[in-house]
């Protein structure tokens, strides 16, 4: 192993990032060990028709179809990246949807069927409540895998990063405002599409087995 090999942690920006995703997770932590539909609860008090709106489309984010897009932008970067990034969409779409959601979770339930007194709760008009299949978040881990590749990719600077991280936050957010998910659904979700990429690149790098080229679709 070459002990000098250049990693994502090589470049401050990502250190930064890292270290605020991390800090996220660790801050926002406690909220795990309370009742789980408290933070449910508490968030759904804020209602409000702009809020309804703004989380009804912000959390289109975290669907599929905006990986699409992702990797075309990807390839103007680098095919690497975007080679990358399609994998990693691959494994943690079948590690959430199929082995967790549908396997070892299949059977816990969304605040619709869980919060006995969920009538009460404000609901957006036009979400389509699910019953089955809560955690972890896919939306989540959907949005915090985008923005952890794109960081790796573009290298931009703290600005850049902080703008990301805010959207996937609050992309993550619009699922428990939705009363789709439990905050739990998406800490978790966060980790997985963070965690897995982070740790996979950076060990890919350090073995020197991570792929040298700078092709794309377009040169300058």
């Amino acid at each position: 192993m070459n002990q000098n090999q250049e990693t994502i942690f090589s470049h401050q920006p990502f250190r930064n990032f890292t270290f605020l995703v991390i800090a996220l997770l660790i801050v926002s932590s406690p909220l795990l060990f309370i009742d789980k539909e408290l933070p449910s609860f508490w968030l759904n008090q804020f209602h409000s028709p702009f809020l309804d709106r703004f989380f009804f489309y912000l959390t289109y984010l975290g669907d599929g179809l905006v990986l699409i897009p992702v990797v075309i932008a990807l390839l103007f970067r680098s095919y690497v990246w975007a080679g990358f990034f399609t994998l990693f969409t691959i494994f943690e779409a079948l590690l959430v949807q199929v082995i967790l959601k549908k396997g070892i979770f299949v059977d816990w339930s969304r605040p619709s069927v869980y919060i006995s007194d969920f009538s009460e709760l404000h609901q957006v008009a036009g979400v389509h409540l699910h019953s089955l299949h809560t955690f972890p978040s896919g939306h989540t881990q959907t949005i915090f895998l985008v923005i952890t590749i794109i960081v790796m990719a573009y290298k931009k600077g703290l600005g850049f990063n902080l703008v990301l991280i805010l959207i996937a936050t609050l992309t993550a957010l619009s699922r428990v405002y939705l009363l789709q998910h439990f905050f739990m659904d998406i800490w978790f979700g966060a980790l997985i599409g963070f965690g897995i990429p982070v740790t996979i690149v950076y060990l890919v790098q350090k073995m020197g087995k991570f792929p040298q080229s700078d092709k794309k679709l377009l040169k300058n």
